[in-house]
């Protein structure tokens, strides 16, 4: 796969659209219907390897992704709303989807975490399917296991109202990493 492609993947995988359940007390983050996390991921997957940063605006039923390579310039945006998924690379014909996942099925060919990534940064599992949770003294996520990837939540953020900071999210070949270096809730 090339980079740009690569990129894209990572991008998908990054993406998705979501809205929170309502806490439970001492378990998890507040719930937000709106929120931005700006950040840092890498992706690898067997030889090929991304980085950059992430800026994730979520809106409702709206999400916009915007990733950035390592020097700053625009790679990939997605956007999602109730028309659909659109996909922007530099320099390509935009692709359009019902849904991200299809979106994704068709840009790469095989389905990544796109839904559940949502929940996930925000230490919840998508409600609706089947997971399994290990949690801290606290009540906090350490480990999700959900749809065949396996979520580690390894810091938290101290001013964030308890989101979580560093995940790193796997499935057999494909490791995704990231960093939230700034959470905003609304």
């Amino acid at each position: 796969m090339r980079r740009r492609e690569f990129l894209a993947a990572c991008a998908l995988a990054l993406a998705g659209c979501a809205s929170a359940p309502s806490r439970s007390p001492g378990s998890v983050p507040p719930s937000a219907e709106s929120w931005t996390l700006q950040g840092r991921f890498s992706v690898e997957s067997g030889e090929e390897r991304a980085s950059g940063t992430l800026r994730w605006q979520h809106r409702g039923a709206n999400d916009e992704l915007l990733l950035t390579s390592p020097l700053g310039q625009a790679v990939v945006r997605i956007a999602l709303d109730a028309d659909g998924a659109v996909l922007e690379l530099p320099k390509q014909p935009l692709r359009r989807a019902s849904d991200v996942d299809t979106l994704t099925r068709e840009a790469l060919g095989y389905p990544l975490p796109v839904t559940g990534l949502a929940w996930w940064v925000q230490a919840r599992p998508d409600p609706a399917r089947g997971f399994e949770a290990t949690r801290d003294g606290s009540g906090r996520l350490t480990e999700l296991r959900q749809d065949g990837w396996i979520i580690e939540y390894q810091q938290y953020a101290e001013h964030s109202a308890g989101y979580p900071r560093k995940l790193r999210v796997t499935r057999e070949a494909i490791e995704i990493r990231l960093v939230a270096d700034s959470w905003e809730g609304e």
